[in-house]
Parts: structure tokens; C-alpha cells; sequence
């Protein structure tokens, strides 16, 4: 009697889970939430999960006449598997029959077969390697990707108070610190921040890195408090900076990424897109949860009623009028000339003296480490700085990259062949954001050092005796060749008195760019 009690629980058992594998081979997932995206030239409307394919149901987006045409490597990918494309309707895989052509409205419904993707798989990404299409984490079973977002920036609402910035003219550093929620290392991200000063006859545009773990950071150089616009794939949101001030920024990547897309924002425009903790913060704050700010207009108010002052008006308009000409040429040649730099000594509004003059330190740098990766560039430090300014000084144009400081002398043979051990590693650590940054002392004969650099790409400093003693003594460096590594953020990661070898320094060297 017991057995067949037992029999009876073991086939009811199997029943359920039969019935349950029954209701599970068929699974609609509408409009399917995503992490990221670095197109929009297709999204995903609808995914149909079945135990014989994975149906993907998108929509191709482009110019009217453009024909629809998908690689036959496009794939749907999970952490453990590939799922390959099998059938296309609406589009010629490869070409190989006549494609449909994208209609005057611009959009393509297109269906998609896939391998099919088992049970258990909660999200994929979208690739398409021809177009270099790829959406990450497009999910299978949650309406969106999970996020962790600490409750401290939830649990309470910016105030109002000290909130608004003093509007005018006040040449500064602004700084932003920022982590992306929901981030994974292996999305390739373009990140960059535009933004205007009505001086430069162009806006400008800096890129952004990501490291591993989600964290950026940037600093500009303003004239004044702007609003700036910070892109992060095909999605964007609206910052404003203030000189001098600084804050850090929590961006929700998913519901930013959909907030972008044509079929999700609708739904995820209005959403939340990220917490900040600093300056400006109810203005950033409303920014991006709406769009637009009350705070934003409140203090645009008092900055038109400041400079519709009559007085100011003028002031602003003459010696914005003597300083465009001179930005459009510091556009083109990096440098000022005598004469530019007197025009900007007798301005009347010494901010924006100061503001371009900054401007033409970042375009030199810029310059210089451009030509850096090209050949060698001699940079010079003034013989009056001394001390503990010396090593920030020489770092200071390349905050932002991660820098080996080489510490060598021309006479000098373990430092010589230390080099050319570095050259391979200089090409696989092309991509990457490194600086190399030489120092020799006055033991190196000025001629001979010259010499030396034909072929050392790198900046390079050749510094005074009181120079090199007090960094050699500063930071230990007892014997040639001698080592820094100064990590993205300006800090001293790592020293070496003696060659650590290649694979050493490559490890080090992608830990202080933040990989």
C-alpha cells in the first residue's frame, strides 16, 4: 500500500513537471529592457523564446533606400553560449538575395531566427559583427537589468538652500566624479562630454574613460557655470558644471540607455537616470529626471538680469569682440602670440583672460602628448620651480592617463636597453591612456641628450642639478634606470629602482589606467 502511495506522489510529480515544461516552451518577452547600446540603427521590439528557435522581432532604423542587410555571423550571446542567426525576414543575410530597402518612414520591421536559447538564460547580448552592432544585456526575464543603487541616494531630496551658483564670469575647474550602475568591463563604451563658452567658434568636445569597475572622472576648465551635455553610447543627459566646484554624479546606465531608445522613452524618459551628491545637485538632480529644471530656470533668471545690466552688457560684449578673433587662431597654432597675450592683459573682464590663457595651457598638452606618441617631445620646466612642485608639475598635463616616469641618463647602458625592451610594449599599450615621461639630469650633456631622442617617443625632461637631487631623494630613486608609475587619478602607484621587466610594467601600468 505504501509502494503504491509512493508510485502515486512520483507520477504526479513527473505530470507537474511535464505540465510546467509544457507552459515554459513558449515565452513572449515584449519590448525587452537592455543595459546598453552602441547603435541605433536597430532595437528590439519583441523576443519569442520556444524550444525550437529564439524569435527576434527588431526594427531597423536608417536613411530611406538603404538596404537591409545582416551578417550571418550576428548572434545572440550568453555568458556560456552562442546562439547563431539561422533566418532573416525583411533582411538578405550577407546579400545574397535582394535586400529590402528601408522605406520612407524610415523603419524596417524585421524577424529574426536564433539558435534557440534554454531555459535558465536570463539575458544575452545582441551582436552583429559587420555593422559592429551590439546591445548588452538585453533581458529574458525581469522587465529591466537589475541595478544596485545605494539607498543613501534614494532615501533623501536635495534642498534647495546654497543650491544655485553665482552667475558671471568666474574662470575655473570643474570637477565631476562619476560611477555607471550596471556597468560590466567588457562594454565598450564612447563617453564624452560636450559643451559651448561662446568664445571658441566650436564646442568642445572631450572624451571620457571608463575604468573596470564603472568609475570616470573629468575636470574642465570654464569661463563660467555651463550646461554641458554628457554622451554615453547613443544616450545623453544634461550636466551643469560650476567652476571651482564639484560633485559626484550616479548614473543608472540601463534606464539611461532606454531612456535613448525609440520603443523604451516613452516609458524611461521621465525615470530617474541618476543621483548626485555636490554642486549643483537639484539642478543635476531634476536635469535627469526630467529633462529640464526649475532651479535651472531660476538661476538662468538672475544671470539675464546681470547681464542685461546696461554697464556689464558692455563690458561683456567689447572684450568678448577683441577675444574671439584671438580663439579661432589659438584653434589653429595651440600657442598665443606676443601680441594675443597683450590683448588679453588689457581686458577689462580678467576671467576671460584667464579662461583663454588656461585654454591655451590644455591645448598645448594636448598637442604635445599627441606628437608624443609620434616622436619625442622636450618639454621644459622653469627653473624656478622646486620642491614638492616639481613632480606635480610634470604630471599636471596628463591627469587623466596613467604615466610612467623614466628616471635614465645618456651615459647610462642598463637604461639604454631598458628602452628598447619598453618599444613592444609602448605598440601593444597603443590604445591605451599611457604617457611616457622621461627625466634625465645635467650629468646628461644637453647635445648628447638631443641626440639620444631621435627615436625615444615620450616627453622629456631634462631637469637642474637641485631639480633631479630632490626628486631622486624624494621618491628613493638610488640608481638608474628608476621608475614611476602615476596611476590615472595622480597618485603614486608604484617605484622601481631598476628595470622590473616588461610584463611588470604592463600589469602595472593597465592597473594605473584603470583596466
Amino acid at each position: 500500500m505504501a509502494t503504491k502511495y509512493i508510485g502515486s506522489i512520483l507520477l504526479f510529480c513527473l505530470l507537474a513537471l511535464g505540465v510546467q515544461a509544457q507552459t515554459r516552451t513558449k515565452k513572449v518577452v515584449e519590448r525587452p529592457g537592455f543595459v546598453t547600446a552602441n547603435t541605433s540603427d536597430i532595437e528590439i521590439k519583441k523576443i519569442i523564446l520556444t524550444a525550437e528557435q529564439t524569435q527576434v522581432d527588431a526594427v531597423m532604423y536608417g536613411k530611406a533606400g538603404t538596404p537591409v542587410v545582416i551578417s550571418s555571423h550576428t548572434c545572440l550571446r550568453s555568458d556560456n553560449a552562442t546562439f547563431r542567426l539561422r533566418e532573416a525576414g525583411g533582411a538578405s543575410i550577407d546579400g545574397t538575395t535582394e535586400p529590402e530597402l528601408i522605406p520612407e518612414s524610415g523603419r524596417l520591421d524585421v524577424v529574426l531566427s536564433f539558435a534557440p536559447v534554454p531555459v535558465g538564460v536570463h539575458e544575452v547580448d545582441f551582436v552583429e559583427p559587420e555593422a559592429g552592432w551590439i546591445i548588452w544585456g538585453v533581458q529574458l526575464s525581469r522587465e529591466e537589468p537589475y541595478v544596485y543603487v545605494p539607498d543613501f541616494l534614494t532615501t533623501g531630496k536635495p534642498k534647495r538652500s546654497n543650491e544655485l551658483p553665482e552667475p558671471g564670469f568666474s574662470a575655473g575647474k570643474a570637477i565631476v566624479n562619476g560611477y555607471l550602475l550596471g556597468y560590466e568591463p567588457d562594454m565598450r563604451l564612447a563617453m564624452n562630454l560636450e559643451y559651448a563658452d561662446g568664445l571658441f567658434p566650436s564646442s568642445w568636445r572631450e572624451d571620457i574613460h571608463v575604468h573596470h569597475d564603472g568609475l570616470f572622472h573629468f575636470e574642465v576648465n570654464l569661463l563660467q557655470p555651463t550646461l554641458a551635455t554628457l554622451y554615453v553610447n547613443e544616450a545623453k543627459m544634461e550636466l551643469f558644471l560650476v567652476p571651482d566646484e564639484e560633485f559626484t554624479a550616479y548614473v543608472n546606465l540601463p534606464l539611461l540607455s532606454m531612456s535613448a531608445s525609440r520603443l523604451h522613452k516613452d516609458h524611461y524618459g521621465k525615470k530617474q537616470k541618476a543621483w548626485f551628491d555636490g554642486a549643483a545637485e537639484l539642478i543635476n538632480s531634476e536635469l535627469a529626471a526630467e529633462g529640464e529644471s526649475e532651479a535651472l530656470k531660476a538661476y538662468r533668471s538672475v544671470e539675464k538680469t546681470l547681464f542685461s545690466n546696461e554697464q556689464m552688457a558692455e563690458l561683456v560684449k567689447k572684450d568678448i569682440e577683441q577675444v574671439q578673433p584671438i580663439c579661432k587662431n589659438l584653434l589653429k597654432n595651440s600657442e598665443l602670440s606676443s601680441a594675443d597675450k597683450k590683448i588679453l592683459k588689457g581686458l577689462e573682464l580678467k576671467d576671460i583672460a584667464s579662461y583663454v590663457l588656461q585654454k591655451e595651457t590644455d591645448l598645448r598638452s594636448q598637442a604635445a602628448r599627441s606628437r608624443s606618441m609620434q616622436g619625442a617631445v622636450i618639454a621644459s620646466l622653469g627653473s624656478n620651480v622646486a620642491g614638492a612642485d616639481i613632480l606635480p608639475q610634470i604630471i599636471s598635463a596628463h591627469k587623466g592617463h596613467a604615466i610612467l616616469i623614466d628616471f635614465w641618463a645618456t651615459w647610462c647602458g642598463p637604461c639604454k636597453k631598458s628602452m628598447k625592451s619598453v618599444l613592444p610594449l609602448k605598440k601593444k599599450l597603443a590604445d591605451e591612456d599611457v604617457v611616457y615621461v622621461y627625466l634625465t639630469g645635467p650629468s646628461s650633456p644637453e647635445n648628447t641628450w638631443k641626440d639620444n631622442l631621435k627615436e625615444m617617443t615620450g616627453v622629456h625632461y631634462r631637469l637642474n642639478d637641485a631639480q633631479w637631487k630632490y626628486l631622486c631623494s624624494a621618491y628613493g630613486v638610488t640608481g638608474i634606470p628608476a621608475y614611476l608609475i602615476i596611476s590615472h587619478d595622480g597618485k603614486l602607484q608604484r617605484r622601481y629602482v631598476g628595470f622590473p621587466g616588461v610584463d611588470e610594467l604592463e600589469k602595472e601600468l593597465l592597473r594605473a589606467v584603470g583596466e
